[in-house]
């Protein structure tokens, strides 16, 4: 049996080709080839009740996002991409060494333990505390009850929108590698001192009134829109050529 007979059988349907590995269908089986062997599956919007287990040694991308799961199976150790967004999934399996993790929008209140994962994805969750990460470049963790912040230097953009924040602790300056930080509709009324690198800082949406200078900061854009800022300060005529949005 061919690894697509496989698919086809573990999903009960027949399977389209995909014309390459990002390839997303809607309410289609699709699966891209490689010498014979499924390197990826899309299995988006098919009202799936279960993923079933996929026995595949090749399979490098999983796309089985919109199906309303509420859990996952044991997962192919070559697995580099899982795309799980949009389920009920309250817990996940253990990882393999990926390098994209998207579960945005699904009931998860903890993560497992994440390493060198380029791509964390996990907004719109219920995660209170942060995975332990190490040599994750991006992690979106917007809209979660978030009671602390991920404490991985590598992590050079960070997404925190809409998480309920009244402060930022002081460890976001041990974010060494921090080039983005995104902010926009929390609660902060003022900030810790930040990382020395930071490019890109967007505080939309906040209860800001008073900023300390930043201006000693590599910025090339800082938005400030919608806080109550007394008066803009003068230390923003310092930041030369970034776009200041306030």
């Amino acid at each position: 049996m061919t690894d697509r007979d496989r698919v086809e059988a573990a999903f009960g349907r027949r399977a389209v080709s995909l014309g390459h590995a990002r390839e997303r269908l809607d309410g289609e089986l699709g699966v891209l080839e490689r010498a014979g062997r499924v390197v990826a599956i899309s299995a988006h919007r098919l009202g799936l009740a279960a993923v079933p287990v996929l026995d595949l040694e090749h399979l490098e991308r999983l796309d089985v996002g919109g199906n309303g799961l509420v859990e996952l199976p044991a997962l192919p150790a070559s697995l580099r991409e899982l795309y799980i967004y949009d389920n009920q999934l309250e817990r996940l399996p253990p990882l393999p060494a990926l390098r994209v993790l998207d579960a945005n929008r699904n009931r998860l209140a903890v993560l497992p333990a994440l390493h060198s994962v380029d791509f964390v994805y996990a907004a719109g969750n219920r995660i209170v505390s942060p995975p332990a990460m190490t040599g994750c470049r991006y992690v979106n963790l917007g809209g979660n009850p978030l009671a602390a912040l991920p404490r991985d230097p590598a992590i050079r953009e960070l997404r925190l929108e809409d998480a309920g924040l009244v402060e930022l602790p002081a460890s976001i300056a041990e974010l060494v590698d921090l080039r983005e930080l995104h902010l926009r509709g929390n609660r902060l009324t003022r900030l810790p001192p930040l990382p020395q690198r930071l490019r890109v800082l967007d505080l939309r949406s906040n209860f800001v009134d008073e900023l300390s200078d930043l201006s000693h900061l590599p910025l090339a854009k800082l938005d400030l829109r919608w806080n109550p800022l007394r008066n803009p300060p003068d230390w923003l005529d310092r930041l030369g050529d970034a776009l200041v949005y306030c």
